[in-house]
């Protein structure tokens, strides 16, 4: 019976509703009727498929790597269009004044992050303005390419899609943390182990991610944030010219000495490292227990209230 209704919303053309082309209605009934399906298709097919696809066949052959940044800005249009185009501009995408700054202090877990890739990516050299200027635009445009897909679109539809049913949050916040972390795996090739970490301690964020969203229904915050913790892991890029040798500003990059760990012994140093590396479990933990002290029961009819629509 909601089937037959979904179709029939489809041919509201004389009482005002939505008119959708043959492949935006395709679209549409894809996403209300599979929804499951299409969180995992949209997700690792625009992550995994068309981003790294794209990667290879055109991005990284410099360090020149502003097309970076087109890439991630093109890639989160489409999606912005995608979404528009299946519901008609009624599907809410976050971009909104309100709430902004409850949830930069929601998301306060996530910058431990920083400080963390402070510790092995801050340069006690020279900065460069235009590599600056790089690692600014092109880790704000992954914040946004990544919160877009995740937060706004997979949390969005998720609650959406849910509405009514019993611990729809919780689900939300399960399903999306878990794909944010799993999408990671595209970096499994060039440092498996470093991957596998980057997924856990991806899937612990993704929960604070979740939950600030879910809580202020604002996804500035959270792509500032994001953006500021992908931008303190390549710090080090900052301290390095830019040119056309790949080999030679990776090399470059190797040579710059650490702020916090440039006088230490390598003994000392790979200790650090260590702490480091195996600090990131606890705090992992730490995020995942915060995001679901955030969705606690007594803040569920706030929850409910804000995303009553769409």
């Amino acid at each position: 019976m909601e089937n037959e209704k979904k179709t029939a919303a489809l041919k509201e053309t004389e009482t005002g509703g939505p008119v959708r082309s043959s492949v935006s209605g395709f679209l549409y009934q894809f996403m209300e009727n599979h929804a499951p399906l299409f969180w995992v298709i949209f997700s690792f097919g625009m992550v995994l498929i068309v981003y790294k696809s794209f990667n290879l066949a055109f991005l990284n052959k410099t360090p020149y790597t502003w097309d970076d940044a087109f890439q991630h800005l093109t890639l989160a249009l489409i999606c912005i269009l995608m979404m528009r185009e299946a519901y008609q501009g009624q599907f809410h995408l976050g971009f909104r004044r309100a709430g902004f700054f409850r949830g930069l202090l929601l998301c306060w877990p996530a910058l431990l992050f920083l400080l963390i890739n402070l510790i092995t990516s801050l340069g006690a050299g020279p900065v460069y303005p235009e590599s600056l200027a790089l690692e600014v635009v092109r880790n704000g445009s992954i914040g946004l390419f990544e919160e877009i897909i995740v937060r706004a679109i997979l949390v969005g539809h998720m609650m959406h899609h849910w509405k009514g049913t019993p611990h729809r949050v919780c689900k939300a916040v399960l399903w999306s943390s878990v794909l944010f972390g799993v999408l990671h795996i595209g970096n499994a090739l060039a440092n498996p182990i470093g991957t596998a970490f980057q997924i856990f301690y991806a899937t612990g964020i993704g929960v604070v991610f979740a939950a600030a969203y879910l809580r202020t229904k604002n996804l500035w915050s959270c792509i500032l944030v994001h953006g500021l913790v992908d931008f303190a892991s390549n710090m080090g890029n900052i301290y390095v010219p830019l040119q056309a040798d790949t080999e030679a500003y990776m090399e470059a990059l190797y040579q710059v000495p650490s702020l916090l760990l440039g006088q230490a012994s390598p003994e000392t140093i790979q200790m650090v490292l260590g702490m480091v590396t195996f600090g990131i479990i606890p705090l992992t933990a730490l995020c995942i227990i915060v995001g679901i002290f955030m969705l606690r029961k007594s803040k569920a009819p706030e929850i409910e209230s804000l995303w009553e629509e769409m």
